[in-house]
């Protein structure tokens, strides 16, 4: 009865709801899946809602690297290609901090920096743990083991002492040869496409990561150079603010001084008349 309700409930769902069925079906797929076109799909109907405010759009395009970087760790674990993926990274991550740099609220634009950066920092060391090692050099060529001749020491039997010495024959042990053993531990060598395979890849990877800390390094500098732009700015308003409020002083002084003068010269003509 349970199964049967659940059954019931999951034709509810897909009948009823087929946005968030979609979704949750396709939320884990990667490139070459069924559902990954979905997902996709779904993702640029997400992107293009919250681009209304830059905050949300800089922050579901950080996610969006993320996800990207997800799909790349399944497909290389997976032993899949992934050089489109690797790509996608790197260009999602640099939609990411583009528009993060766009956004005007410096406490927000504080955070999603902060975010993204670590966000690289944790891609960067999981494109080098999922780098290739490098291949081993090849092993030199296997010889024929040559059987080792072993020498045994020649038996010679003493005759006894009999009035007719007879010498018995004198029996002659026979090298016996006793093969050299071989290397143990040697794996299968490498094939050389599968060589150049893994050259390729982990050139790839060491590319990517190049690519992903010269954005960091960007993202960085540009928020960086941002602030003090901004503090000369507001010292420029200060000084501006300062200077004006000193006219301003001088100005009242000026009425108080001319007021004074213009008092004293009423009270003059009062007393002359």
């Amino acid at each position: 009865m349970v199964k049967l309700l659940s059954t019931i409930s999951l034709i509810l769902a897909l009948v009823l709801f087929p946005p968030a069925a979609l979704a949750l079906v396709s939320n884990n797929a990667v490139p070459g899946d069924v559902t990954y076109p979905i997902k996709r799909t779904l993702e640029d109907i997400i992107f293009a809602v919250a681009s209304i405010h830059p905050t949300t759009k800089a922050w579901f395009a950080a996610a969006r690297s993320d996800r990207r970087y997800k799909e790349l760790t399944i497909l290389i674990t997976q032993g899949k290609q992934a050089e489109n993926t690797l790509s996608e990274l790197v260009e999602q991550t640099q939609v990411a901090a583009d528009q993060v740099a766009k956004v005007r609220d410096e406490g927000q634009k504080e955070r999603l920096i902060q975010q993204l950066s670590e966000s690289i920092q944790k891609y960067d060391q999981g494109l080098q743990e999922l780098s290739p090692p490098p291949s081993p050099a090849s092993p030199p060529l296997s010889q024929t083991p040559q059987p080792v001749i072993t020498p045994q020491p020649t038996t010679v039997l003493t005759p006894a002492p009999t009035p007719s010495p007879i010498l018995a024959p004198t029996p002659i042990t026979h090298p016996t040869s006793t093969p050299a053993p071989a290397p143990s531990g040697a794996g299968p060598a490498p094939t050389p496409l599968q060589q150049s395979n893994d050259e390729e890849k982990q050139r790839q990877i060491e590319e990517a990561r190049r690519k992903l800390e010269e954005i960091r390094e960007r993202l960085e500098d540009t928020h960086k150079r941002q602030n003090r732009d901004e503090r000369r700015f507001q010292r420029e308003e200060r000084r501006q603010q300062t200077g004006e409020e000193k006219r301003d002083d001088k100005d009242k002084e000026d009425r108080k001084d001319k007021g004074e003068k213009d008092n004293l010269k009423d009270n003059s003509k009062k007393n002359k008349d």
